[in-house]
């Protein structure tokens, strides 16, 4: 899913762009950072500023003229969430592996509860 939407976030980017023409500016810099960074924040929200410094320097060094393609600025854009990617999906592991555990513990915790012998009284 996050690879979709970054193949999205970088298309709607560049075809943003470069339907303007021209090369980079201060100004289209910010700009596209900003457009980055407010897509970016719905899947890394502690990650969507820097993933978007390094992918906008990455595409406007690599790119002076803005003349990337959609499949050159997803690659970019990959590179440069790599770390955010990678962060999030060992938090997930670790929140999954939590909850199996924790399944785990239950179920155990029932079929030894319901084979227990009763006390009788």
């Amino acid at each position: 899913m996050k690879k979709f939407f970054f193949a999205v976030a970088a298309v709607a980017l560049s075809v943003a762009f470069t339907s303007c023409g021209g090369g980079w500016t201060e100004e289209s810099k910010k700009s596209y950072n900003e457009t980055c960074t407010s897509m970016m924040e719905i899947v890394y929200p502690d990650d969507a500023k820097s993933i978007c410094d390094c992918y906008v320097n990455k595409l406007a060094e690599k790119y002076p003229k803005a003349d990337m393609t959609p499949d050159q600025a997803s690659a970019l854009m990959d590179d440069c969430s790599a770390d955010a990617k990678k962060k999030a999906d060992d938090a997930f592991k670790k929140e999954m592996d939590e909850m199996v555990n924790s399944i785990d513990t239950t179920a155990t915790e029932a079929t030894e509860a319901t084979e227990a012998p009763a006390e009788s009284h």
